[in-house]
């Protein structure tokens, strides 16, 4: 059984899922890059990526013989020791969605098959004298080296937005604290977990003032904001007796994504102006 071979076709499997978790997680549905408490994830998932695109590029058309095979073996243990870290990190910090949640499971056992599969390659590649022997595996060890490549380039992604989320966090904190009333109010934000809405509710909350939150995902809003936020699904949840000093509607389709055509600057107007008419009629 030619175990690097099937190594090889997990690790094109994983660099697939990979993507697939970075682009619609990590990106889109998440946005980690914009949030403000997601700066530690994001350094870990740097580090992570920067270790992959070592192990995809270099066992694409290689094989670790001797005192690389022991490098490679402590490469896979600081791997491990960071996936098991980032998940830890990614629970305090954030709540996962279920797809998320699944992507993650998959990947972990699908990286665990192929380490093992390399592990069980390690007796006889540490046998040989020491050396990076050349033995590519076609069109496959192409797809997966590009995955290394890929996978670089989004650990650089990630490293850069960890530290514009780092320095921000240091100028906030050379910032005077905003001051918006001497009188404690409630304040009703909706969009409270984008990237303005966020910044607003914090600062709200350090004033003192009582927060209500109106998302489209309240769970996460509520772990987002460590449960010191009221929040709500729809306005419908709001009794007719509470009582509101503020609006503040930040809500609507999510700005950040494809180019502003023109089919899209209409769903952003949409999107804004049929919550501000629910916000009015209630």
């Amino acid at each position: 059984m030619n175990t690097h071979l099937l190594a090889l076709q997990l690790m094109a499997v994983q660099g697939c899922l990979g993507a697939f978790d970075t682009l619609y997680h990590h990106e889109l549905t998440e946005a980690l890059p914009q949030r403000e408490t997601a700066g530690g994830e994001l350094a870990i998932h740097a580090t992570r990526a920067t270790i992959y695109a070592l192990l995809f590029i270099g066992l694409a058309c290689w094989e670790w013989h001797g005192v690389f095979a022991l490098v490679l073996l402590a490469i896979f243990a600081v791997e491990i020791v960071l996936t098991l870290w980032d998940f830890v990190v990614e629970d305090r910090t954030r709540l996962l969605p279920a797809t998320e949640r699944v992507a993650h499971t998959v990947l972990a056992i699908n990286g665990g098959a192929f380490i093992m599969l390399l592990v069980l390659q390690f007796p006889a590649w540490f046998a040989q004298p020491s050396s990076l022997a050349w033995n590519p595996q076609g069109w496959l060890s192409v797809f997966v080296a590009v995955c290394g490549i890929g996978v670089g380039i989004s650990g650089l992604r990630d490293a850069l937005a960890a530290q514009r989320l780092r320095r921000a966090a240091n100028q906030d904190e050379g910032v005077a604290p905003v001051s918006f009333d001497e009188t404690k109010r409630t304040v009703l934000v909706t969009g409270a977990t984008g990237f303005i809405g966020q910044k607003l509710v914090r600062a709200l909350l350090r004033d003192g003032h009582e927060v209500i939150a109106l998302s489209r995902q309240p769970k996460q809003a509520a772990w987002q904001f460590e449960g010191r936020v009221r929040c709500i699904e729809s306005v419908e949840m709001l009794s007719p007796a509470s009582r509101v000093d503020v609006v503040v509607n930040l809500a609507g389709a999510r700005i950040l994504g494809p180019r502003w055509s023109e089919a899209r600057k209409t769903a952003l107007r949409r999107s804004r102006v049929a919550l501000t008419r629910q916000l009015v009629a209630w």
